[in-house]
């Protein structure tokens, strides 16, 4: 790797550095809440695209799959995928959330009856706390900015994940 892509590295770990102090994401739980970043990432996607696919079955076999929680590791494979995590990691995330009430399983109106994995009253409102929360995070961060920092910001953040966006899709970052 040449000097200046060892200086680019530096400098990206330096921001990262610098961002996630800034926000708190070295803190155990986000914004000040119950949840981890990564469980707090999973009801977000959750509440983005409801209706991940469970299994099917029916039957006892149906009830002690959906009993045992084991129903959502097809949604936790979907899940870790979109996000790159161990599907493990997302299904204990999933069976967590399904135990405090935050997720449930709904059947779909398709005509095989699927069921779908879906957050619940519950688990929207957590959702809606948490976004409100960073939202206001955010908010205080960048207050200071003028309305022209703010602008040449916002340019900024889209060109850094267009840049890199297109490094990935070229095979260039792992």
């Amino acid at each position: 790797m040449p000097d200046n892509r060892n200086a680019l590295v530096g400098d990206i770990r330096l921001f990262n550095r610098f961002y996630t102090t800034r926000i708190g994401l070295l803190d155990e739980t986000l914004t000040q809440s119950a949840y981890t970043l990564t469980e707090a990432r999973v009801l977000f996607e959750l509440g983005q695209r409801p209706g991940h696919i469970t299994s099917g079955s029916s039957g006892m076999a149906g009830f002690l799959t959906w009993a045992l929680h084991l129903d959502f590791e097809p949604a936790a494979s979907e899940i870790a995928r979109e996000l790159e995590l161990d599907p493990g990691y997302v299904l204990r995330i999933l069976r967590k959330l399904s135990a405090s009430g935050l997720v449930g399983i709904r059947r779909s109106s398709a005509p095989l009856s699927r069921r779908m994995l879906s957050l619940t009253a519950r688990g929207q409102a957590a959702l809606a706390s948490l976004q409100a929360a960073a939202d206001r995070d955010l908010a205080r961060l960048t207050g200071g900015l003028g309305d022209e920092e703010a602008a040449e910001l916002s340019e900024l953040l889209a060109r850094v994940r267009h840049l890199l966006d297109g490094a990935t899709a070229c095979g260039r970052l792992p």
